[in-house]
């Protein structure tokens, strides 16, 4: 064979290894806008601007009901928010939210899933982005095991089937007022796919407590996960998954 041609079959080769690689990429979701503060272009930071030691926050447990109490000096300091999250932990990391409440809150009422023990933390949130948290305060475990636990899969039921093109959503919550449920999207499960750099898709946001969604898929081949932020009027904040969109048995 004239080495011309067998340049040329090598070349063609490469070229098509070339583009078999560049076809499985992963899939990229678009970006999740950020999230908003009270004034434009403001990013919240942190900031101490509630004095040493004029700060408190108590945490009893009583079965699967924990009662919070705070206090902390705020003079000269216009609060816009109250955030509550908790974790397994105790670490800064990877808290979950409770409620998100009024700035004249000094107590709230918070309903574990499970026996295990809980670290909580309070956050102020001021007009202009600043935040400070106190805490975090520990409750141990149940060791009585006197609580009925709910179960959130028997209380917020949501399922997801999905085809090549698209995915539809159907849940089916109690009759409460809802301040938002939001949705998200991802190619793969995450933890925290709400924070604000998350690369997750937004789906849809809505209030309605009995609805379905269909969401199209960007990529046939791909499994996609989906999570539900659900916010009562309350301040209550419930999130549930990753719940992965599986294929329609025929």
């Amino acid at each position: 064979m004239a080495p011309k041609k067998q340049l040329f079959i090598a070349t063609a080769l490469l070229a098509g290894i070339v583009l078999m690689v560049s076809c499985h990429k992963e899939p990229k979701e678009p970006v999740a806008p950020k999230a908003k503060t009270e004034k434009k272009g403001t990013k919240a930071v942190k900031m101490a601007f509630i004095p040493v030691g004029k700060s408190s926050l108590t945490a009893v447990r009583n079965g699967q009901l924990v009662d919070l109490t705070w206090q902390a000096d705020l003079a000269g300091v216009t609060i816009r928010k109250i955030d509550i999250t908790r974790n397994s932990t105790g670490k800064a990391a990877n808290r979950e939210p409770v409620a998100t409440l009024g700035p004249d809150a000094v107590n709230y009422q918070d309903t574990l899933p499970d026996a295990n023990a809980r670290w909580y933390w309070v956050r102020f949130v001021t007009a202009d982005g600043k935040f400070q948290d106190i805490g975090p305060v520990r409750v141990g475990n149940d060791r009585a095991g006197s609580a009925n636990y709910i179960n959130l899969a028997d209380v917020y039921k949501i399922s997801i089937t999905r085809t090549a093109d698209s995915a539809v959503l159907k849940w089916d919550f109690p009759d409460d007022d809802y301040d938002s449920i939001e949705v998200v999207r991802f190619w793969r499960p995450i933890p925290n796919p709400f924070r604000a750099t998350a690369r997750t898709a937004p789906v849809v946001t809505t209030t309605k407590s009995k609805s379905q969604h269909t969401n199209a898929i960007p990529d046939p081949y791909a499994d996609f996960w989906y999570w539900f932020r659900i916010t009562l009027s309350s301040g209550q904040i419930i999130e549930r998954g990753p719940i992965k969109a599986e294929f329609t048995k025929r």
